[in-house]
């Protein structure tokens, strides 16, 4: 039954209670922080070690954030936009989590030797190539921002089979080449539009875009991508949470 935990499931215990805490996050039951462990263990007639596995998972899952004190954040109360600030996400499960569609209109894909700032960013030897993909990203037929991710060759050498009008970048890394991506580091800055922005974005006159660059690492700490995306000025919401570190 939702909500309880059955003893004679084949489901462990911490599982059982993971799945009903994140039914509970994503209901919109709790604010900003979980009750405490003695008050939940106590609710769900279970014992601290099996309530911390179950916190163990959804934090692994990305639901909540353990901090010091046994304080617990709620990381995922809606999901209405991404929380670009706390949450790893590719355009494709953002369009998703949205009920939108998501295709790509590829402006550029090929083999090409970086710069000098790409080539920083990607901490590449030189001469070693990247891969550029600049597309207009869309969900339904509404253009949302427009994005140029350049990737190390050596870790992709087939990439060019993949239709990334309808593929995610992200999904592919992850299920063809095992790369998970893991940790970003990104600046936001408010930009103006070139004309050509203008028209690829289908702007209204004088509408800001909002400026989205960064890395991507993978979990071995390898930089996977160096990207920069436009957004559309309303279409960029951005939320972000912060917490004071214990003394």
């Amino acid at each position: 039954m939702k909500g309880f935990i059955l003893r004679d499931s084949v489901l462990p215990v911490y599982i059982q209670l993971k799945n009903i805490l994140k039914s509970e996050i994503q209901a919109g039951l709790y604010d900003v922080t979980l009750p405490s462990e003695r008050k939940l263990a106590e609710k769900y007639h279970v014992n601290i070690h099996t309530l911390r596995k179950a916190l163990a998972e959804l934090e692994r899952e990305g639901m909540i954030i353990k901090r010091r004190g046994q304080v617990t954040a709620v990381v995922l109360k809606e999901a209405t936009f991404r929380d670009y600030a706390s949450e790893l996400l590719s355009f494709t499960e953002e369009m998703q989590r949205r009920g939108l569609k998501p295709w790509s209109r590829v402006l550029q894909f090929e083999r090409i030797l970086p710069d000098l700032e790409v080539q920083r960013m990607l901490s590449l030897n030189p001469g070693e190539e990247v891969v550029v993909l600049k597309r207009v990203r869309y969900g339904n037929d509404k253009p949302f921002n427009l994005g140029i991710s350049f990737l190390p060759y050596k870790l992709v050498p087939d990439i060019f089979s993949f239709d990334f009008s309808q593929e995610s970048l992200h999904y592919v890394l992850r299920s063809h080449y095992g790369i998970d991506l893991v940790m970003a580091e990104e600046l936001f800055e408010p930009v103006m539009p070139t004309l050509e922005e203008v028209e690829l974005l289908n702007l209204p006159p004088m509408m800001p875009l909002m400026l989205m660059k960064g890395v991507i690492y993978s979990s071995k700490g390898i930089p996977v991508e160096y990207f920069s995306l436009k957004f559309r000025g309303d279409e960029a919401r951005f939320s972000v949470r912060v917490f004071r570190n214990s003394y």
